[in-house]
């Protein structure tokens, strides 16, 4: 029987906890034509099954570069930093990335949604500008995700990339498909990351597509719902 919650296999601070949920655990977004009440509800029995503390911080993601201070929640913004016990921070996906960072003394922590536009234009880098922590001093979970494999995409997108990150990135993380490209998204994450300067990197190596009976995908079902990869601070 498929699990609900997973954590993700990632050495984490005593003080900080990680989950990302799973289609079985039901759509967690109040934006895709959902019964609210339904929402509500399973993300009540979210905090209660992971003991958190204080209500998880949900995100108004639009693919923007914006990113919020916990606990003040900019609308719309797509990513959001905490230092405070107690904090919950979660982003909401169905073949995005969501991206985690904790610094490795467990006192900062963010949540970042990033689709290619998202990415493209430096959600992550901003995220990490953010945050007081030295890059060298955090360490970054990249989630469920659509994988190369799954991801086809056209000049735009590539074009997106070359502009952002370079020759370099783009020749190792596009492959050609005919007239299209195959884009590496979780792989263009761990490069970026990299040129930021964050060494601890953790891939989840879950394709969101390949595995739609596991996880929501809006390539394959757009009318689909949300799942939530979600950190805390426990103290």
């Amino acid at each position: 029987m498929p699990k609900r919650i997973l954590q993700p296999d990632w050495a984490l601070p005593d003080n900080v906890g990680a989950a990302f949920t799973t289609r079985q655990f039901g759509n967690v977004a109040a934006h895709v034509n959902d019964d609210p009440a339904g929402v509500v509800l399973r993300r009540r029995r979210l905090i209660r099954e992971l003991a958190i503390a204080r209500p998880v911080a949900y995100l108004a993601q639009q693919h923007t570069r914006i990113v919020s201070t916990w606990p003040v929640i900019q609308t719309p913004s797509d990513g959001i930093i905490a230092d405070q016990p107690g904090a919950a921070c979660a982003v909401l996906t169905a073949d995005c990335l969501p991206l985690l960072l904790c610094s490795r003394d467990g006192q900062q922590i963010a949540a970042v949604h990033a689709g290619w536009r998202g990415l493209a234009s430096g959600i992550l880098s901003r995220a990490v500008a953010q945050m007081p922590t030295s890059p060298a001093q955090l360490m970054l979970w990249i989630g469920p995700a659509i994988c190369q494999n799954c991801f086809q995409v056209g000049d735009d997108v590539r074009d997106s990339f070359l502009t952002a990150l370079g020759d370099v990135a783009v020749n190792r993380h596009f492959s050609a498909d005919q007239d299209r490209w195959r884009a590496d998204l979780p792989g263009l994450a761990e490069h970026q990351a990299r040129v930021l300067g964050i060494a601890s990197i953790t891939q989840s190596g879950l394709c969101t597509s390949c595995r739609s009976d596991q996880f929501y995908s809006y390539r394959r079902h757009k009318d689909c719902g949300r799942f939530a990869s979600i950190i805390w601070r426990k103290s």
